[in-house]
């Protein structure tokens, strides 16, 4: 199995694609503001959100198959952390519109700890956690301008 020292040779693809994960939130900001179906747009920003809480969640996983220096109880936590942001995800589109957000930032504030606290216990890229700072904030700034809007 390859190890996590192959994702720097990859590291301008990750940058691309993670901060090219922001335009959706971004480009549903800017619709909710210049057109008049803005609910839609309202809608379509929580669900990219929820998607990409998925996303992150599933990333878990990922380290819990290559990772090799952790035990089983971390392996474990990991995997069952990697199921949550998707379940709880859901359960915040389940929510009547205007009690969405609070859920949403707070599911992404989540995730980033957790990734945080497991980058500091595992041999993870120190770039990863780096980007995934920037990324949560520029996806929590996304969500706070459509509710301001």
């Amino acid at each position: 199995m390859r190890s996590m020292d192959d994702a720097p040779s990859h590291f301008k693809l990750i940058q691309y694609l993670g901060y090219g994960g922001l335009i959706p939130f971004y480009g549903c900001a800017f619709l909710v503001y210049w057109l008049n179906q803005s609910e839609f747009w309202v809608y379509a920003i929580h669900v990219y959100a929820s998607l990409i809480l998925s996303f992150l969640g599933a990333i878990s996983w990922g380290f819990a198959l290559s990772t090799n220096d952790m035990s089983n109880s971390q392996r474990a936590v990991l995997l069952c952390w990697g199921v949550t942001p998707a379940v709880l995800g859901w359960i915040c589109l389940l929510l009547p519109q205007v009690a969405r957000v609070g859920p949403l930032l707070m599911l992404f504030v989540l995730t980033l700890a957790v990734d945080t606290y497991f980058y500091r216990r595992l041999s993870l890229p120190g770039f990863w956690v780096k980007m995934r700072v920037k990324l949560t904030f520029g996806a929590i700034l996304a969500l706070i301008i459509v509710e301001l809007v």
